[in-house]
């Protein structure tokens, strides 16, 4: 008994490292022309942060703690994870290659509402309003990235209940509040009521 206990130990042990071994990549496609050099700077330092983050332990274990009962299509927590880091963008025929891609662009008259950025859910492309990239700490940026690509992978800003629930609950911010955390930013983030050319 104590022997296949410990063979079952060292296989759970391998299993860990193999996962842990698995390094994501994320890469960015601008989609058009409109990022500046100020924007375009943010961006890449927000990539590499983000990649540096999705590839930590602590990541990996905030999301495997985490609770999604919101809009989490019954996957468990353990599902969650290996979608993000799969590198399965939702795009048709796309293999697990543990590549993610960025789909990008800037756009510069703020929308009204609180918001300063979208994710097409056809497309896949993610919008950003340029007064929000510029004029918040970079930090949340990578929040707002992290909580897009939740879109673009498939998950939706559900509500806890139907029209006047919270949305915060939701696989996209909750995975954009555990970055958050990671990366250290306190920052609220507010959108910017500006036009930024």
């Amino acid at each position: 008994m104590r022997i296949i206990l410990i063979f079952f130990c060292c296989i759970l042990w391998l299993g860990k490292v193999a996962i842990a071994q698995q390094h994501v990549t994320v890469n960015v496609i601008k989609v058009d022309s409109t990022f500046d050099k100020e924007s375009a700077s943010r961006l890449e330092f927000a990539t590499t942060e983000l990649e540096r983050v999705f590839n930590s332990d602590a990541f990996h274990q905030a999301v495997l703690r985490e609770k999604f009962t919101v809009g989490n299509y019954n996957l468990t927590s353990a599902e969650i994870y290996e979608l993000i880091v799969s590198g399965m963008d939702n795009y048709k025929d796309k293999p697990k290659d543990y590549s993610i891609d960025l789909r990008v662009s800037v756009f510069p008259n703020y929308q009204g509402h609180g918001n300063y950025g979208i994710t097409d859910m056809n497309t896949r492309i993610t919008r950003t309003h340029r007064c929000f990239i510029l004029n918040n700490d970079v930090k949340c940026y990578i929040g707002h990235l992290a909580h897009e690509y939740m879109h673009q992978i498939g998950f939706y800003d559900e509500r806890t209940w139907v029209l006047l629930g919270k949305k915060t609950s939701s696989v996209p911010y909750r995975i954009g509040n555990i970055v958050n955390k990671l990366i250290g930013n306190d920052d609220a983030c507010p959108a910017i009521n500006k036009t930024c050319n």
